[in-house]
């Protein structure tokens, strides 16, 4: 830990100074060497300590209380002399070469493209956008239906790879992908699964970062776009840059971008979450062996926090991770997907950072590849259980034009309001609940057009207006 309040503003005005003459050969991302363990005291403060310092923060071992982080050799030096308490440094020179049986962009697209082939009557293939240096950004959709939009079957949606060198992450949507194919025939609750719902799945968003990695930049995480990247999971327009939760530094690993949703890869997942209104999301990242739910911002909660927090900690308990809020767990964060999924389009969504610090981001294929993802089954089908659980689902009629500006009031048996629910633009909902009994007030501004008072059970229960 900083022994005191002026050695922190002391190295708070070291990194200032190497960003005020930081040009293309001073202090860039691509200069960081040295991957060494901070172990604190106080994990919150030291935490926090960190995240002022604008550091690379790769993962934590909150347990321990022990963060990583991925420096220059100026950086390092300041953190010793300011008595950081490091436990443990290495060389990036002796981290191991990624291993090689992990998936570069082009395995990814040519088995994704394999797999539409040999199941085209449950998957197919869809191609959500184009990153800075012309690739393909792929989504798999899986469901009984493939080539229809189903009113009837709400969406799901599970995305990997915000981070480049995070690359377990896509093992785990391609096991997402690979299990509900291949089990499809054989498995009645797969077939469930499939049948009944519209399941998205996104392996890898930064196509450019993790070419970048293969060409020999293991640690990079940011996109590649303007030459020093933005890290896309601090670039969606949610509470963009507000609350000290990402950096306007461009050579930070954490910069956020020149504008608020400016990325392609941000677009791209944008596009489909308006498109598809998934009801639940898994982004999946490494490492640290956690469960984060919205919101990133310190303090703050969603409205809805009571089932947010509770699917969240139930995942959680699942796979034997911790569940919290980013600012719980980690630090602030701001302009994340998952904040941003659940204000514009009410999602409930999870970030799970697979691995452990022990195991890092590239960890031995053979060793951890398959532990990790059959670990990991346990939550992403425990949200596919949920898709058909305590709540309520439904369609306006066509005496309502315009479904889209209608939303519903649904107030607890107390009387408080527990959420606004937006109608989707063809006329769906699908609200999740704890069990209860709840007043609907269907609603188009301020004007009441209907209600309805209904007891939510153990299953999902069909409303209509």
């Amino acid at each position: 830990m900083i022994k005191n309040i002026v050695a922190l503003l002391l190295l708070v005005a070291f990194v200032q100074s190497a960003r005020s003459h930081s040009g293309a050969n001073h202090f860039q991302e691509t200069q960081r060497s040295i991957y060494a363990s901070i172990k604190f005291e106080d994990y919150p403060k030291g935490m926090q300590a960190i995240q002022k310092l604008d550091l690379d923060v790769t993962g934590v071992d909150k347990k321990n209380k022990i963060a990583d982080v991925f420096v220059t050799t100026e950086q390092y030096k300041a953190l010793k002399e300011l008595n950081f308490r490091i436990i443990e440094n290495k060389s990036s020179k002796a981290l191991k070469a990624v291993d090689e049986k992990y998936k570069s962009p082009d395995e990814i697209e040519a088995i994704l493209k394999e797999w539409e082939k040999e199941n085209s009557d449950i998957a197919k293939l869809h191609i959500i956008g184009q990153s800075s240096e012309g690739r393909n950004i792929y989504a798999m959709k899986i469901s009984d239906n493939v080539s229809l939009k189903e009113d009837g079957e709400s969406a799901i949606l599970f995305n990997s790879m915000h981070h480049a060198r995070e690359v377990m992450s896509p093992e785990v949507t391609l096991d997402i992908i690979e299990s509900l194919i291949t089990n499809y025939k054989t498995d009645a609750k797969i077939k469930n699964y499939v049948d009944s719902n519209e399941i998205w799945v996104v392996p890898m968003i930064n196509v450019d970062g993790n070419a970048k990695v293969w060409s020999g930049s293991s640690m990079w995480r940011k996109n590649t776009n303007y030459g020093h990247g933005v890290d896309i999971n601090r670039n969606y327009p949610y509470l963009w840059g507000t609350c000290n939760g990402s950096s306007g530094w461009t050579w930070s690993s954490t910069y956020r971008g020149p504008t608020a949703g400016s990325e392609p890869e941000s677009k791209a997942l944008m596009n489909l979450v308006k498109t598809i209104r998934p009801v639940f999301n898994i982004s999946y990242h490494s490492y640290s062996e956690i469960v984060i739910y919205p919101m990133g911002c310190s303090g703050s909660r969603t409205q809805t926090k009571e089932v947010v927090e509770k699917i969240g900690k139930e995942i959680g308990e699942s796979i034997q991770y911790e569940a919290g809020t980013a600012w719980e767990l980690l630090y602030s964060v701001d302009g994340s997907d998952i904040d941003w999924m659940y204000n514009a389009y009410q999602v409930i969504p999870y970030v799970i950072e697979v691995n452990s610090r022990s195991q890092g981001f590239q960890p031995n294929y053979d060793k951890w590849r398959d532990k990790t993802v059959q670990r990991n089954r346990a939550a992403w089908m425990k949200l596919l259980d949920r898709m058909s659980q305590s709540g309520v689902k439904g369609q306006l009629d066509a005496t309502y034009p315009s479904p889209e500006s209608y939303q519903i009031e649904v107030r607890t048996e107390a009387g408080e309001i527990f959420q606004n629910y937006r109608i989707n633009p063809n006329g769906t909902f699908h609200i999740v609940l704890n069990e209860g009994k709840y007043t609907f007030t269907l609603k188009k501004g301020r004007s009441t057009v209907d209600s309805k008072v209904v007891s939510v059970e153990s299953s999902l229960k069909n409303i209509n207006f």
